[in-house]
């Protein structure tokens, strides 16, 4: 990431915040609750541009948005409007918020077919082919479990066999129906619900930077949260620069630092959001076929075209075999995956054809 020191004497500068269900170490500036703006000249070929980057909560996590603009109007416009965007996004597929669009879908989704805004279609769309690609290891369904999660986190109890059983008579991709010529939804289970938590922020991070490409600011990234999509790589720049924070970091291994451009970039991994019960560790991410978290600490990284595909295969790529995962890998163009999984006592990196070798094994 190109570097730059905001001024210092703003007395609105709070706190600063690092985001922490994944493990992408992008450290963002966070003016409490307030759109932020902070400028640095950057010497370029032709007009000079400067540097902004703007921070704001959405969808329970901190979205950022650093990007080169000729003049602060330019960027502050096209900052607000991308932020807009995201709220409109949480509005259509928030699990949280009861009068949102995914809300109503689960519903009335059952008793008829649902009329689908064309985001939550080509979300749900895209879902369905990665539970496909994934054999149903990445399955947005499986809200019933999630909601079981929600509470083991609470209470620091996992569910009984029988929560277990009545949560995953409900989870199935394939009862999920798209008709594509009238733009519904159809749930073939009454009580289905969906949880697009391990998608929804990768789609939203692709139409922020898309909104900011579209007012000729090409020179942009968006984080949200842990999914980090990007634009075309600054002036005089090789890309930008993204830094992996692996849970092996820390064991002499350096953390690994990827130069990217216009692509996406998401990991997901374990060493946060996690409950722990008679000394095992149970992660976020849910196994559709057991209903439960994973266990033991590892991270999975993605390297993908856009920050859609990323976030939804960082997610299946975590609970796939690594065998199976390489095997999914390798027969997609423009991805690419590292894996980092405990081995005994210690750690051990698997790589799918074309990750960056400068991250492999690193000292």
């Amino acid at each position: 990431m190109v570097s730059c020191s905001p001024n210092h004497s703003s007395n609105s500068l709070k706190r600063v915040i690092t985001h922490s269900s994944h493990y992408t170490t992008l450290i963002s500036l966070a003016l409490g609750f307030s759109l932020i703006l902070i400028p640095c000249e950057l010497s370029a070929r032709g007009p000079q541009l400067k540097r902004y980057e703007f921070s704001l909560p959405r969808m329970g996590t901190i979205f950022r948005i650093e990007l080169y603009s000729p003049d602060d109007a330019t960027a502050a416009k096209a900052a607000e409007a991308a932020f807009a965007r995201a709220e409109e996004l949480e509005q259509i597929m928030s699990d949280y918020r009861e009068d949102s669009e995914l809300m109503r879908l689960a519903r009335e989704g059952a008793s008829a077919p649902f009329p689908a805004s064309d985001d939550l279609y080509n979300v749900l769309a895209k879902s369905i082919r990665i539970s496909e690609l994934s054999r149903g290891a990445f399955d947005v369904s499986v809200g019933p479990l999630v909601e079981l999660w929600r509470k083991a986190r609470r209470t620091g109890r996992l569910p009984n066999a029988s929560e277990l059983a009545r949560a995953k008579v409900l989870v199935d991709y394939r009862n999920i129906e798209l008709d594509a010529a009238r733009h519904t939804v159809f749930l073939k289970r009454a009580g289905m619900k969906l949880d697009l938590g391990a998608i929804g922020k990768g789609y939203a991070a692709d139409q922020m930077l898309a909104l900011l490409q579209s007012r000729g600011l090409r020179q942009a990234m968006v984080v949200a949260g842990g999914e980090v999509a990007l634009g075309a790589a600054p002036s005089d720049q090789a890309g930008w620069r993204v830094a992996i924070d692996t849970p092996d970091t820390g064991t002499g291994k350096r953390p690994c630092v990827l130069m990217l451009h216009d692509s996406a970039v998401s990991t997901s991994g374990n060493s946060r959001q996690f409950v722990e019960v008679n000394g095992k560790r149970y992660s976020h991410i849910i196994d559709p076929s057991t209903g439960l978290g994973l266990e033991g600490a590892a991270s999975t990284t993605v390297i993908a075209r856009d920050s859609t595909t990323a976030d939804a295969l960082a997610t299946a790529l975590s609970i796939m075999p690594v065998g199976d995962g390489m095997r999914l890998a390798d027969s997609l163009a423009y991805v690419a995956v590292y894996w980092v999984r405990q081995a005994g006592n210690g750690w051990k990196g698997y790589a799918s054809r074309g990750f960056p070798t400068s991250c492999l094994g690193a000292k």
